[in-house]
This record gives structure tokens, sequence and C-alpha cells, in this order.
């Protein structure tokens, strides 16, 4: 992956980010029934809040939306809208 997105100021900007270039935070565990609530919302309403990513050491960490994220990922999507925090 390119370093386009290093230390540029992204954070009001909401961007079409590949699912599979998010990596997820593997601590997080969350019960089926709530990944499949919002999975029902986002086939119905289509995905409202983008998740909040950092970019560092070339790949994009979720600080905020790892259940929307799973949601879309059950759901096939490719791309996902994100907010890329800006890194310190």
């Amino acid at each position: 992956m390119s370093n386009q997105y290093k230390g540029k100021p992204m954070e009001k900007d909401i961007r079409e980010i590949e699912i599979a270039k998010i990596s997820p935070n593997l601590r997080m565990i969350y019960p089926a029934e709530c990944i499949e609530e919002i999975v029902q919302f986002i086939k119905h309403q289509g995905q409202v809040e983008p998740i909040r990513i950092s970019f560092e050491h070339d790949v994009f960490k979720i600080l905020d939306g790892e259940k929307r994220w799973r949601a879309c990922k059950r759901l096939g999507m490719r791309s996902i809208r994100a907010v890329i925090a800006e890194t310190l």
C-alpha cells in the first residue's frame, strides 16, 4: 500500500475504504445477536455513520465502529465509509 494517507490531515473527510485493508481488533468479542441487529439495520438503511480508523505502519486500524465494520463485512460489502483520524 502506498503512503498516500500518511501525515495528511483527514479528520473530517469521510472516505470509502476497502474493508479488506482494515485490520479488526481481534480482542473484541461481541454477541452474534448484537452484530445481527446492525446487519439488519445496514441492510435496510445503509451505513449511516462512518467508522473511525487510523493509519499506522501501512495498516488501517479501527478506533471506533468495530461492530459496524463486522456487520458490513458480514453483508459482503467491499468498502466502508470511514473517517481517518490524524496520527500524532
